[in-house]
């Protein structure tokens, strides 16, 4: 079985730009959440740093995504995202669509919005690549664009699972009852069933934490066993979305798994 670079490309484009449309259609169904009056509105974040607050990058972010113009920023992205799904693009068309997914989440970024997620960090660097691609789509920047972006899906497991693994709190299962027992990230009664059961809670976070560090090796693992562990990684981020309501997770690293699938069958 093979999969050849603008199929794996199209995939990985596809299941991102996903994600973006999912990311900013829950900011537009919260729209208040944006405004002046809460935490999240620009006065308060503009504060962050203060060329944020003053100078001409302050100016013009003050008119670029202020309530309520950040909506629209909002919009454009989704709208953006949403034209890259359904179909393969390509030309100058596609490479503007792409510069507009870029833009746009750097310019929200720079406002405080995301970005400090794996999942949001993952999809920017996604884009960048697919980008710099689409600005020269020859055979050789598309292989090389598939082994940065499966070799930075490696990273991002290995780099996750060894904090995991050297960090007391997520050896003990403590770290994992503690994040879901939060507010944001948590769901109360798998917190409190893991914390009535410490073994259990101890044993799922070390499991989660070897899988993560060992996720590299898929790379140099038979192709038989690909499947398998996408399978695995999928159903992990799908259990995030629903335990955590981490739902850009599943989009975000699913992407990267075309590219680990052109690496490992084109071996």
């Amino acid at each position: 079985m093979t999969l050849d670079p603008a199929t794996a490309l199209r995939l990985t484009e596809a299941l991102a730009a996903t994600g973006v449309l999912l990311g900013s259609l829950e900011y537009l169904a919260r729209p208040h959440a944006l405004a002046d009056t809460s935490l999240a509105g620009w006065s308060v974040l503009r504060l962050r740093h203060p060329r944020y607050a003053t100078g001409t990058l302050g100016l013009a972010l003050s008119r670029t995504v202020a309530y309520p113009r950040v909506l629209a920023v909002i919009a454009v992205r989704a709208a953006a995202a949403a034209c890259l799904i359904p179909t393969g693009l390509h030309g100058a068309v596609h490479a503007a669509l792409l510069t507009t997914v870029v833009v746009t989440t750097i310019a929200l970024v720079l406002r405080g919005l995301g970005g400090g997620e794996g999942a949001d960090q993952v999809l920017r660097i996604t884009f960048c690549v697919l980008l710099l691609t689409a600005v020269h789509p020859t055979a050789a920047t598309m292989r090389l664009a598939l082994l940065f972006l499966a070799l930075q899906a490696c990273l991002a497991y290995f780099a996750s699972g060894i904090h995991k693994l050297t960090s007391p709190v997520w050896l003990d299962g403590t770290g994992l009852t503690g994040v879901l027992r939060t507010r944001r990230y948590g769901h109360w009664r798998l917190g409190a069933a893991l914390t009535a059961h410490p073994a259990l809670a101890r044993w799922a976070s070390r499991g989660v934490s070897v899988a993560e560090t060992l996720f590299p090796l898929v790379l140099i693992a038979p192709p038989s066993w690909l499947p398998a562990v996408l399978a695995l990684g999928a159903l992990f981020h799908l259990g995030c979305a629903v335990v955590m309501g981490l739902n850009c997770f599943v989009w975000a690293f699913t992407a990267l798994y075309p590219a680990i699938a052109y690496v490992v069958l084109s071996r």
